[in-house]
């Protein structure tokens, strides 16, 4: 739902200032008219036709209304930022607009008009003006904000246009972590094409994409590759100044849908040129535990790893 109100929110914003004040035009002049029937059918209990002697109650509220409201700078201000000044000014214009509608309803009265739609009418109005700044204050104003907030993400690339990598966009697209511009597939006869909105592209692109787009992650959404593969997509990717993240093995995900939460960074088992050998923990357990270690190197990701896994065996 609120994807949707997000995508409606964009072309009106985009709209220049002038379009917009006819809009707020508009709407202004479509309340007047719906205040006035209204206002009617409180006071007689049944729906009129705003034709005869109803037509003058309907022109003489929009004669009044815009030229008050335009000098009263209603249409100078910006919705999406309306607060309580916005409606103080309101508040002042239909003040002065009430005195002016109900002196003619009330003091002159007009042939088949009820005097008491002069005091009913303005309320009425006062609601439905207030509430319309406040519903563009909340629906422009907020998705705005989200739309300024959704630019600002860092954008990423998914790595694999399957199914994981279907299932990781849809995942980004409600998440506020990352904004993904496109996918990247070895497949060729991919290049070119949509994918759920997305356009998918050539790993030949990354760099282009990098300076086009200010890509700054690359998701690998690959949990099928081997090690082999993998190794491959990570070299060409690392000629490129981008963050990779990566998702686990199928083994891993057991089968479940994809998550933003599924993605790690890199670790020292995704860059060793070949599959991880599991460690005998008793022939290592002999010549560590209870004893004193020396690892030279320790600062470096090899020796680090060495320090984690040495740590287990209590030396």
């Amino acid at each position: 739902m609120l994807s949707r109100l997000r995508q409606a929110s964009q072309p009106v914003l985009a709209l220049p200032r002038y379009a917009k004040r006819i809009i707020a035009l508009l709407v202004d002049i479509s309340l007047c008219v719906l205040t006035v029937w209204l206002a009617l059918y409180l006071r007689l209990g049944e729906f009129v036709s705003l034709s005869g002697t109803a037509f003058w109650a309907v022109a003489f509220s929009v004669a009044f209304a815009l030229p008050i409201f335009i000098m009263s700078g209603l249409y100078r201000a910006i919705f999406r930022y309306s607060g309580y000044p916005a409606m103080f000014a309101v508040a002042r214009a239909i003040g002065v607009y009430s005195l002016l509608y109900a002196s003619i309803i009330m003091a002159f009265g007009i042939t088949g008009i009820p005097r008491t739609v002069g005091l009913i009418q303005p309320l009425l109005l006062f609601l439905a003006i207030s509430s319309s700044r406040a519903l563009a204050r909340y629906w422009l104003g907020g998705m705005y904000q989200s739309h300024l907030q959704f630019a600002a993400l860092p954008k990423a690339l998914v790595y694999g246009a399957g199914s994981a990598g279907r299932q990781l966009v849809s995942a980004l697209d409600n998440s506020f972590e990352m904004r993904v511009v496109g996918f990247l597939d070895d497949d060729d006869r991919l290049h070119g094409h949509v994918l759920n909105g997305k356009p998918i592209f050539s790993p030949m692109d990354l760099a282009d994409m990098i300076e086009s787009k200010g890509v700054t992650h690359v998701l690998l959404a690959i949990p099928s590759a081997n090690r082999r593969l993998r190794n491959e997509i990570l070299e060409k990717i690392g000629q490129n100044q981008v963050a990779v993240r990566t998702l686990p093995s199928f083994a891993d995900l057991a089968e479940g849908r994809v998550t933003t939460s599924d993605l790690r960074d890199l670790d020292i088992d995704d860059l060793l040129g070949r599959e991880t050998v599991a460690s005998n923990h008793i022939l290592l357990g002999k010549n560590i535990s209870s004893k004193v270690v020396l690892v030279t190197g320790a600062g470096g990701s090899i020796g680090s790893e060495l320090c984690r896994q040495i740590i287990k065996l209590k030396p």
